[in-house]
C-alpha cells in the first residue's frame, strides 16, 4: 500500500562521532546500538493522515547491522487510526525505505507500547523523552577556540536514512524499552529531515 512520510528524525548510537557504519559499513567499537527517533511532519498511508505521530525506538545488532540479529523495541507516541499503519510501515509489511532493510535486519520485537513522546528543543538542541523508558539529549559541537556553536555535517547522496545529517553528540542517553536498555552518553548523534516512502524501494537482487 502506498504511504509516504516527511519527518524530524533523531538519531543516537555508540559509534565514534561521526559513526563509521556510515563510511566503512562497520561500528566503530564491534557491535551498533542506537535510538531511532522521528516526528512525522507530514505523510499519510491509506487515507490515515500521520501528521504529528511519534516514534522512539532502540535497537541493538551484536555485530554491523547488515549482519543482522537485531533486537528492536519500539515507543509510539499516535492516534488510534495512526497506530496500524505505522506499525505496517515500521516492520515493512508495506515495504519502502528506511524501513524495509532495517526490518530485515531485526529478528526480535519488543513492542510497540503506546504511551506519549515528548520532544523539546532549547537551542536548536532536542532532548527526547518517553516515561522512564527513553532520555536521549542531543548535543552540539562547541568550537573550542572561539566557543561558537560547531555544525559539522554527513552528507551521503545515496544515504536510505537521510542524506544530510548534522552531526552531535549526546549529554543524555539512558533507555529501558522492556528490558532492551542502552546507556551511550557521549557518543555519535544525528538530526536530520528525511522524506521516505513506498515508491524507495530496495534494489532488485542480482540475477
Amino acid at each position: 500500500m502506498a504511504w509516504n512520510i516527511n519527518a524530524k528524525y533523531y538519531e543516537a548510537c555508540n559509534c565514534a562521532v561521526g559513526c563509521s557504519c556510515n563510511m566503512s559499513g562497520f561500528p566503530s567499537y564491534g557491535k551498533c546500538e542506537g535510538t531511532v527517533t522521528f516526528e512525522v511532519v507530514e505523510g499519510a498511508k491509506d487515507g490515515v493522515d500521520l501528521s504529528g505521530a511519534k516514534v522512539a525506538a532502540v535497537v541493538k545488532w551484536p555485530g554491523a547491522i547488515h549482519e543482522g540479529n537485531g533486537v528492536l523495541a519500539v515507543v509510539i507516541d499516535a492516534a488510534e487510526e495512526q497506530r496500524a499503519p505505522l506499525v505496517s510501515i515500521l516492520t515493512a509489511e508495506d515495504p519502502g525505505l528506511p524501513w524495509e532493510i532495517l526490518a530485515s535486519t531485526v529478528t526480535d520485537i519488543h513492542g510497540p507500547f503506546y504511551e506519549p513522546i515528548d520532544i523539546s528543543e532549547e537551542n536548536g538542541s532536542p532532548h527526547i523523552r518517553a516515561g522512564g523508558k527513553y532520555d536521549v539529549a542531543w548535543q552540539a559541537f562547541t568550537n573550542p577556540v572561539t566557543g561558537e556553536r560547531h555544525e559539522p555535517h554527513m552528507v551521503l547522496k545515496d544515504g536510505f536514512i537521510f542524506q544530510d545529517g548534522l552531526i552531535g553528540t549526546t549529554s543524555v542517553f539512558s533507555v529501558d524499552i522492556d528490558g532492551v536498555t542502552l546507556d551511550h552518553a557521549g557518543n555519535n548523534s544525528y538530526l536530520a529531515d528525511v522524506s521516505w516512502s513506498s515508491e524507495n524501494r530496495m534494489a532488485p537482487a542480482p540475477a
